[in-house]
């Protein structure tokens, strides 16, 4: 059974291959006849294409495009392919100015064939994912699922299979050695026996009904290890697939990095899942957009300056110490806004109708316009454009102790918005509740970090700051 499985698994891995090797062939072919009104291209144009169908399937099997994961949503996936895809085109890019050969070609045939393979590959890859949806619906290409567990963890566990339903994954029985739940059941799945039960049951159904189970979830406690490992020996001869779903739902963590460290498997609770190649791209996002910005932006920064400086004594930018990546210390620019510049043991947070903010600082905090200068911080490689928002460090000494999970936040470098500035948490904290929500939405930031999020982070951060009500 497990043969059969991954062999389809690698069979379907291929098609994808040959898939991309066409549409990259068939792109630029349409791309040619665009621009040149012909589809007899030049060996040149021939070789262009025969590199970057190599590249494509090469570049896309480092980011584990072609792995096919049951019960993966479409958007990371699809998120994963257009990061390989842009690092196929930057690739590509170099290769052909290595070899000063990129004069050869046609910029826009260039052009048009990224456009229309990217366009191809996204229009694909979600028929595809709905077709099979479709089949899984329709009751095909089911797999069948034994929990093993009833506590908490395997109840979550059958509720989120019946609940995603796309999955196509079937819970049909639960194993649990508490007596009192012997023959009942849970969310109409019946409880078949005991743990000691399982193998029997499998090979019970493989003989009785020809049908196999698919796959078993072991659903139950750290603290049960002995039982764990006698379960794992056992269905060691059954052929059928074994998961084991740590019981982690009840920590509040950044990720679960599970790595190996002198030949023991260890997992960091504490690692940011920005790592890698996300941290990669995110670096190069930051660098690029600040550059831009910084050029367009410079203009407006010099009036603001000017204006500051005409309108009350002190210094045009406000230094303030706060905590960056791995909490170390760094100092933050903004234009200054108000008549003082805390940054000691105790920081005032500003409020409604505070007198220390001047007027023309009132406008400068609520367009964030003050925040300009962070753009240089965001060079240095000391903030971001996007992650959570930093805080004086006499704020984070105080919240530190307050709210759980706080200081988690400088797992990665701070940033100039944020996904918590972008669903509502701006402006003062008055309550300790007001940050466990900041916190809250940092936390999943972390989580789900994608250099997608933080353009989608970007583009929503515009409307934030048209929604000036809690900015003051």
């Amino acid at each position: 059974m497990n043969g059969q499985l991954i062999s389809g698994i690698s069979m379907l891995g291929s098609f994808f291959r040959i898939i991309d090797i066409v549409l990259v062939a068939l792109s630029g072919v349409i791309a040619y006849f665009l621009k040149f009104d012909s589809i007899e291209m030049s060996s040149a144009y021939l070789l262009y294409l025969l590199v970057l169908m190599i590249l494509t399937t090469n570049i896309f099997s480092a980011f584990s495009v072609y792995e096919i994961l049951r019960g993966k949503r479409l958007l990371p996936e699809l998120t994963r392919v257009s990061i390989a895809w842009f690092t196929v085109i930057c690739a590509i890019s170099t290769l052909t100015f290595l070899t000063k050969t990129g004069q050869e070609f046609s910029r826009i045939w260039v052009g048009y064939t990224v456009v229309i393979f990217y366009c191809n590959l996204i229009t694909y890859r979600i028929i595809t994912r709905l077709l099979a949806r479709r089949l899984i619906l329709g009751g095909f290409n089911q797999k069948s699922v034994v929990i093993v567990g009833a506590g908490k963890l395997g109840v979550r566990a059958c509720t989120s299979m019946q609940r995603e339903v796309w999955a196509g994954l079937l819970p049909v029985a639960f194993f649990d050695d508490k007596e009192a739940l012997q023959g009942s059941s849970i969310n109409n799945v019946m409880i078949k026996g005991q743990l000691a039960d399982v193998a029997n049951y499998i090979e019970e159904q493989r003989r009785l009904n020809r049908k196999s189970v698919d796959q078993v979830w072991i659903a139950l406690p750290l603290s049960a290890q002995e039982a764990i490992e006698d379960l794992q020996l056992a269905l060691q001869d059954t052929a059928t697939n074994v998961y084991f779903v740590p019981d982690l739902y009840g920590f509040n963590l950044a990720s679960y990095d599970v790595g190996e460290v002198v030949g023991l498997p260890v997992m960091n609770m504490s690692a940011p899942l920005i790592s890698g190649t996300t941290a990669n791209f995110k670096r190069l996002e930051d660098i690029l957009l600040s550059t831009t910005l910084l050029l367009v932006l410079s203009p407006v920064m010099l009036i603001c300056a000017l204006i500051i400086k005409r309108e009350s004594p002190g210094p045009i930018l406000f230094k303030q110490r706060r905590y960056g990546m791995h909490g170390e210390e760094i100092e933050v620019w903004k234009l200054r806004s108000m008549t003082v510049a805390e940054d000691g043991a105790k920081v005032t947070q500003a409020s409604r109708n505070d007198t220390r903010v001047t007027r023309v600082g009132k406008t400068l905090r609520q367009t964030s316009l003050d925040e300009l200068p962070q753009l240089i911080n965001v060079l240095q490689g000391k903030m971001s454009l996007v992650g959570p928002r930093p805080h004086a460090v006499a704020h984070n000494e105080f919240y530190r102790k307050k709210v759980k999970g706080y200081m988690m936040r400088h797992q990665v470098r701070p940033g100039i918005t944020g996904w918590a500035q972008v669903n509502g948490c701006r402006g003062e904290t008055n309550e300790i509740a007001d940050m466990e929500e900041r916190v809250h939405f940092d936390l999943e930031y972390l989580r789900k970090c994608s250099i997608f999020m933080d353009l989608r982070i970007l583009f929503l951060t515009v409307n934030t700051l048209l929604n000036t009500k809690d900015t003051y």
